[in-house]
């Protein structure tokens, strides 16, 4: 692991140490726990913005909707 500074006000930095004691974990851990949350985050919602725009150019056939619709009931009787 590399080691980085960053800064953090003085709310912040006591909300991670309060988590981070009441968790026992340190504060590192606590920030890369938190990042990485982040950054799940943000590709998920890129992917669904991604996927949207893409319905939109192409929007999907409506009769094979209704294919699948008519096989999933199929599968409930």
């Amino acid at each position: 692991m590399r080691n980085v500074q960053i800064s953090f006000d003085e709310n912040l930095l006591n909300s991670v140490d309060r988590i981070a004691s009441s968790s026992n974990l340190s504060r590192s851990a606590v920030v890369r726990e938190a990042l990485k949350a982040w950054i799940r985050e943000r590709e998920v919602k890129q992917f669904e913005e991604e996927w949207i725009k893409t319905l939109k150019e192409n929007p999907p056939d409506l009769d094979d909707s209704e294919a699948w619709i008519r096989v999933e009931q199929w599968g409930d009787k």
